[in-house]
């Protein structure tokens, strides 16, 4: 009779294999395990191997003890090695004798090698039974440790004979198929483990046939489900083995398998970015096309119609032309960089709204002026409906003249000549409602949901006869919402025109009746005579703007440096100071310092005019005294707001 002794069996394992009892010393060893111990163990307190904490080792033991299933856990060697450990109880206490615990010092692919080893043991006893049915009882507790062994591995595994019969599962085999280990045993594997792809659901091949019959390792390919017996598919990676006997004889087959529903969806994550970045790169380079061909459009025209004003002797018509062009195409250019820098400041949560009661339908027909230019360029017919007693928002009044003037131009750049553009106004229980349709170009489905998107536009023709940047809808959007608002936008498809829909919260409250006083006072300013010293070292841009304020009904005078200003302003004690910063001799931010320090002129309001309108140039020029800053080239329109206003604020300009 031959009788197989723990260390016999477990040998064969490529990975170290301890007994352990609970109290905490080491029963048996296996040849790996004396080896990486650096000799023999057996009888050693397992505290003495290890350098871990004694609480943390006798944890691991008590955790292991309790069931059969496998305890995860860590151990470390003297000598500073690291291994995840797999326990399980073998026997468990007595009375008066502790539980032997066995321990396994997993490696990723000790499962595999371990089974088939330990099967080819198998084999060997199951032969040496037949002769020598005394060996019986050995073979029982030698399938038992197998089975504590299969247990503890984390994958799942299957086993078949050599007619691809099941004869084994582990628990987890068992979870992820919904088949018991009695109800899979004796049955076709293929009815056990169910695979498909995960794309077309077709079936695959299970690979233990291939296995048995070719006698190789076999691995499944991406992309496959395993169908559980209630039809729950769980994304799963494998590999089929052979078990051979001793003459090489393949027995049987083991699968061992892993769900990877996390690693798929890291990958799927992964793969959405990856387009998200690639879409974006496509976008970018498009939007820096876009930028130069709007760029070089309106400074072709300029450098004509410049060509034409510096000719002796033209046509005075010709020179007005010509003068229309060039203020016209500086618009436009000035327009996409304001543009470009307001969605940026948006972005980046920089920009300020200058809060006040605003009553709509007076932003809305500030608008319609503003817009009438594109729409009579267009010859298209405007329809306006603002309902009365609309009810007064708390906001930013330019800011809302931009929001609409941008959908107002959208709809007259995408309306074919002599189109027909609708603008209504309606209050509701939340605040107003206001919509911007056209019977234009329309938009097609897969644009709908990109339009208030940065750089989107529908129109990416060659000669781009609407052109823009594509960053007004982004900029509405996002304008909209700073104001508690929304934006929406239905269109039923290319050619049948798009509508757009402003929805801004009403002002509750005491303040609709501040807003009311505050709309009187300055609707009775507006008619005011102010004294105006304009201060710019550009003797043409003083000029220039001094004859516009003049037009308006002000009395204006005109200075070209620091010090020449400062006299100026004392001696004639403007309303308003419009003050450039670059200025020679006094800069416009220590000129307004020296201003402000004199008692009679503390009701002179100061206005900066700078090239640089980032948040912190705003605020420098606040600090120093200002209590509005514009940018060059100054709008006239916002000028004209805060000449009407005649007096400081301490805000800054639209």
């Amino acid at each position: 009779m031959v009788m197989l002794s723990f260390g016999q069996l477990a040998d064969v394992l490529p990975e170290p294999v301890l007994l352990v009892s609970t109290d905490g010393l080491v029963v048996a060893a296996n040849q790996r395990a004396r080896k990486e111990l650096g000799g023999a163990s057996e009888g050693q307190p397992l505290f003495a191997l290890c350098s871990d904490a004694r609480e943390h080792v006798e944890g691991l033991l008590r955790r292991s003890a309790r069931v059969r299933q496998p305890t995860l856990g860590t151990l470390t060697l003297n000598e500073g090695r690291r291994y995840r450990v797999e326990g399980a109880v073998v026997r468990p206490s007595s009375e008066g004798s502790p539980a032997i615990v066995m321990l396994r010092l997993v490696h990723e692919q000790a499962a595999l090698a371990a089974f088939v080893e330990l099967n080819r043991t198998l084999e060997h006893l199951r032969r040496e039974i037949t002769a020598q049915r005394r060996a019986s009882g050995e073979l029982d507790r030698q399938r038992e440790w197998l089975r504590v062994t299969l247990v503890s591995i984390g994958d799942a595994v299957i086993a078949t004979d050599v007619g691809g019969r099941v004869v084994f599962m582990n628990p987890v085999a068992e979870q992820l198929t919904g088949w018991t280990e009695g109800e899979a045993t004796g049955r076709p594997v293929d009815e056990v483990f169910h695979a498909i792809h995960e794309t077309t659901r077709e079936p695959i091949e299970n690979p233990t046939g291939r296995v048995l019959q070719e006698g190789s390792i076999v691995g499944l390919a991406n992309h496959t489900l395993l169908v559980a017996r209630g039809g729950a598919a769980t994304p799963i990676d494998d590999s089929a083995a052979p078990i051979r006997d001793a003459s090489g004889e393949i027995i049987g087959a083991v699968l061992v398998f892993r769900a990877i529903a996390e690693r798929r969806a890291l990958e799927r994550l992964a793969e959405q970015r990856l387009a998200d970045l690639v879409l974006a790169d496509r976008r970018k380079n498009e939007f820096l096309a876009m930028l130069a061909h709007e760029l070089r459009n309106p400074m072709a025209a300029i450098l004509t119609a410049s060509t034409l004003l510096s000719a002796p002797d033209e046509d005075p018509g010709a020179v007005t032309f010509a003068a229309a062009v060039v203020e016209r195409q500086v618009r436009h250019m000035a327009r996409l960089v304001d543009d470009l820098l307001d969605v940026a400041r948006i972005s980046q949560g920089k920009i300020t709204l200058r809060v006040e009661v605003v009553d709509v339908s007076l932003v809305l027909q500030q608008s319609v002026e503003t817009s009438r230019r594109p729409i009579e360029a267009g010859r298209h017919e405007l329809h306006v409906s603002i309902a009365g007693g609309l009810p007064a928002v708390q906001g930013d009044a330019t800011r809302l003249e931009q929001v609409f003037g941008n959908l107002l131009n959208n709809a007259a750049k995408y309306t074919p000549p002599g189109g027909h553009i609708w603008l209504s106004a309606r209050g509701d229980h939340d605040g107003v409602v206001v919509s911007v349709r056209d019977n234009g170009g329309g938009i097609a489905p897969e644009l709908l949901p990109h339009v208030f998107e940065v750089f989107v536009q529908g129109d990416q023709s060659l000669h781009r006869s609407r052109g823009g940047l594509g960053v007004g809808l982004a900029l509405v959007k996002r304008l909209v919402e700073l104001h508690g608002g929304s934006c929406s936008c239905a269109s039923a498809g290319v050619g049948q025109g798009a509508e757009f829909i402003v929805r801004l919260p009403a002002l509750r409250g005491e303040g609709a009746a501040v807003g009311a006083r505050e709309r009187e006072r300055e609707s009775a300013m507006r008619a005011a005579r102010l004294r105006v010293a304009v201060v710019d070292d550009n003797h043409d841009t003083a000029n220039l703007l001094a004859v516009s304020l003049k037009r308006w009904g002000h009395d204006v005078v005109v200075a070209h440096d620091g010090h020449a200003a400062l006299e100026l302003v004392r001696e004639h004690r403007p309303d308003v100071a419009v003050l450039d910063i670059g200025l020679p001799g006094i800069d416009g931010y220590e000129l307004a310092r020296r201003l402000r320090g004199e008692a009679s002129l503390d009701r002179c309001m100061l206005i900066a005019v700078s090239g640089y309108g980032q948040d912190a140039d705003r605020q420098r020029a606040i600090d120093a005294g200002f209590d509005h800053h514009l940018l060059k080239p100054v709008e006239p329109a916002a000028l004209m707001q805060l000449l009407a206003r005649g007096m400081p604020s301490g805000g800054s300009a639209p």
